[in-house]
């Protein structure tokens, strides 16, 4: 509430802007993802402002379903499965600027995207299994990608950002994990997607233990070796994976990357007002008091000596959200080996080089959870990315 009055200014910079006006370098990383760039283009031609975002993502994931229902009806099966994708992804990021309570157009929304994911699923070369993972007395939803082999894989448990679902990666047509033999279990923990729907709520630390939770399931199942597992967190998820592998001693690796890692300051009350009221809504706190007070609680600070497993960190130069001095800090404080990739003329969202930078974490993460990343490890790289 307390910068309610800053609206028109975010109306203005999305009329000018479209999405990246929300985080500069975004579109880079959605590519990635599996959102196609005339699709993009059209939607942020149609944000007039911010409650337009979610209409003009509608209109993009019904021209995607109508494609794929019509391929389908073709026995076109490759393009129907790519266009079900599709529709999902923007019918979830249709949703995603909503975040009021109990509000009926966002519940719709996530639910044509669930349906187009399933739909996509049943033409997916590979086996994706939708999986309900008890936390507690409630349980939250995963989607785990499995490898067409009979041998036990290294699973990856993937923490997606706070403005992310658990659809938007990996990208089941090009699943980088996947082609070097792993599995990827991605979830929607507390405050994210499905979590959202079913009111469950993110609060200090309950994302942990809904972590801790996901990794029991992972080493429970025949498919998985429960000697090989990682954890890999962007953005927000950033700050979630860590904790997780504070307390986790199964994991073997860590990659946090797209920092959010010691004070939340610039985050909540520097930013572009929409990230503060997106963790309003995700953690049920809407007294500003109330959540000063958790957020100065949200550092990695106390947290990071404890993180004895090989880490590596992955950020922007230009980084508005996490200064590369907050991931230096962050990098000193860890107690194990560890790597800092810090990518030149990168935005937050390292949208310019996602294409690259998503594959060598990958790379570097089954390296660790395989063992073999150097004990006495402390790297810290300046990545140049001009060609």
């Amino acid at each position: 509430m307390r910068r309610r009055n800053e609206s028109w200014i975010q109306d203005k910079f999305i009329q000018t802007g479209g999405i990246e006006a929300f985080m500069p370098g975004v579109v880079g990383a959605l590519l990635e993802f599996g959102y196609k760039i005339s699709d993009v283009r059209k939607a942020s031609n149609l944000m007039k402002c911010a409650k337009a975002m979610s209409y003009a993502w509608e209109r993009a994931g019904k021209r995607q379903e109508q494609i794929a229902r019509e391929a389908e009806e073709k026995g076109y099966y490759v393009t129907a499965g790519e266009a079900y994708l599709r529709a999902a992804l923007y019918y979830g990021r249709g949703q995603w600027s909503i975040t009021e309570e109990e509000n009926q157009r966002k519940i719709e929304l996530h639910a044509k995207c669930i349906m187009c994911y399933k739909k996509m699923v049943e033409y997916c070369e590979y086996k994706i299994e939708r999986v309900e993972i008890p936390v507690g007395d409630k349980f939250i939803v995963g989607n785990l990608h499995l490898p067409n082999t009979k041998e036990k894989v290294p699973a990856i448990l993937f923490c997606p950002g706070m403005d992310m679902i658990k659809e938007e990666y990996p990208y089941p047509f090009n699943n980088h994990a996947l082609k070097r033999g792993a599995a990827v279990l991605s979830i929607d923990g507390p405050g994210q997607g499905e979590s959202n729907i079913r009111n469950i709520k993110v609060t200090l630390k309950n994302y942990d233990e809904a972590g801790k939770s996901a990794v029991n399931y992972l080493a429970s199942r025949p498919e998985i070796d429960a000697d090989r597992l990682g954890i890999f967190g962007v953005s927000m998820g950033s700050y979630w994976a860590p904790r997780i592998a504070a307390i986790d001693d199964r994991l073997k690796g860590c990659v946090a990357a797209l920092g959010c890692y010691l004070s939340k300051d610039l985050i909540f009350n520097c930013a572009q007002p929409g990230f503060r009221k997106n963790y309003m809504y995700m953690s049920g706190i809407y007294n500003d008091d109330e959540f000063d007070e958790m957020a100065e609680q949200m550092t990695l600070e106390n947290i990071a000596p404890n993180i004895k497993i090989p880490t590596l960190l992955s950020v922007g130069e230009w980084d508005e959200l996490n200064p590369v001095e907050h991931s230096k800090k962050f990098f000193e404080l860890l107690g194990g080996p560890k790597e800092l990739w810090v990518w030149k003329d990168e935005f937050h969202p390292c949208g310019g080089v996602a294409h690259e930078a998503y594959p060598a974490a990958i790379d570097w993460l089954l390296a660790a959870v395989n063992g073999k990343i150097d004990p006495n490890l402390k790297e810290d790289k300046f990545i140049k990315t001009n060609i």
